[in-house]
């Protein structure tokens, strides 16, 4: 009977030839696109393009649509400083979804998640990953992958026709080891290209380069502190974020340096108005660890730590264990004495000492609560708190 592993090495050589031409050069073996370009249209890339041209009249309609000026501007903006004379064929929209992600789609549509628009420190960050995004696009790594995979579907469905007998089933389950060994070697070419080309744009853009590292290791501590393994299906499932994978990036940063004169960091001022609810978004997800690890560190960042401070409240009242009334209630108090708190957090405070049985204090900060939203939607029933109706 033949073993397993030769059999298994016999396979990968009868079916290389699918993918010699990943062997040397860019990791598609395409060259990448020129200004202005159009498949041909009786070609399979034409077939791409249309698929992807119905998704994106989809993605104009759709009510998850971030239509706010100042975000749009932004991200508009960052996409140009690193596509320079591509600029016109690349089109954002900004999607309100509580998941780190971005992509760049093979017909020009650039889609931004708000978890993504939330996580980033400052705007070289989301540079950095806008310009990863840009790199698939302009070396046609979508084409590449689903011809790939278009090309080991033919094959594995030619072995299933035509293999007989107990060696089929063999041979089907090697076949399959292999085609997905392949599939993932190539995309983490795409992804090697990619995370080089990205990093090249944003520096030559003017941002950090050293922010393409820092960004992963956000990730990697917030999805090691997940409810769940993997919390980042969406991202981390396609870009495996490898302790090699962080190191090659810093030294690619190193090679680069700092940017002469301080990076353009317009983020915190253009998704100010927004942040908040993208947190909402985010402790309405139901994943406690995670959401906390997240909330921990934007408050540290200093990008609205009240509002941070406030949500981690919101997250443990919300979690309703021993003790985490308590917590929320700290967090509460901490989000009231810092700059800029939410009205919220007054009414929060209030509530628990309410509870409590700690009637004049909670009158105090339901005051301070409606002092800021008088027009609160709940301002009736607050008002008889503090009438002790």
């Amino acid at each position: 009977m033949i073993g397993r592993r030769a059999f298994t090495l016999g396979l990968a050589s009868l079916l290389g030839g699918c993918a010699t031409h990943h062997q040397s050069g860019p990791a598609t073996g395409l060259p990448s696109t020129s200004k202005g370009y159009r498949p041909p249209p009786d070609s399979d890339e034409a077939g791409l393009w249309l698929a992807v041209d119905k998704v994106e009249q989809a993605q104009k309609r759709s009510p998850s649509r971030i239509r706010d000026q100042a975000a749009n501007a932004l991200v508009q903006d960052i996409i140009c400083r690193l596509a320079g004379d591509r600029c016109p064929e690349l089109r954002p929209y900004l999607v309100r979804v509580p998941e780190f992600n971005a992509t760049c789609s093979p017909n020009g549509m650039v889609s931004v998640w708000s978890g993504l628009l939330l996580r980033c420190k400052d705007e070289s960050q989301l540079a950095g990953v806008l310009g990863h995004e840009i790199a698939h696009y302009l070396r046609r790594h979508s084409l590449q992958r689903m011809r790939d995979k278009r090309e080991w579907d033919d094959m594995m469905a030619f072995m299933q026709f035509t293999l007989q007998g107990p060696l089929a089933k063999t041979m089907w389950d090697i076949s399959g080891d292999v085609r997905m060994a392949s599939i993932s070697m190539f995309s983490r070419d795409h992804e090697r290209e990619s995370d080089e080309m990205g990093l090249v744009m944003m520096a030559d853009a003017g941002y950090d380069p050293f922010a393409c590292a820092e960004t992963w290791r956000q990730l990697i501590d917030e999805d090691k502190a997940g409810d769940v393994k993997h919390d980042f299906n969406f991202f981390l499932s396609t870009h495996p974020a490898t302790k090699e994978r962080i190191e090659t990036l810093q030294q690619l940063a190193e090679q680069r340096g700092r940017p002469k004169t301080s990076p353009p960091n317009r983020l915190d001022q253009a998704i100010r108005h927004l942040r908040r609810g993208f947190m909402e978004d985010e402790i309405n997800q139901g994943r406690f660890k995670r959401t906390e690890k997240l909330l921990s560190r934007l408050a540290a960042d200093g990008n609205d730590p009240a509002g941070a401070l406030y949500y981690r409240g919101e997250l443990y009242r919300r979690r309703n264990k021993d003790g985490d009334e308590a917590s929320a209630l700290g967090f509460y108090h901490e989000s009231c004495e810092a700059a800029d708190p939410p009205a919220e957090a007054f009414r929060g405070v209030g509530l628990i000492r309410w509870r409590r049985g700690e009637a004049e204090l909670a009158r105090e900060y339901f005051r301070r609560y409606l002092d800021r939203a008088p027009q609160a939607g709940d301002s009736d029933m607050i008002r008889k708190y503090l009438s002790g109706a």
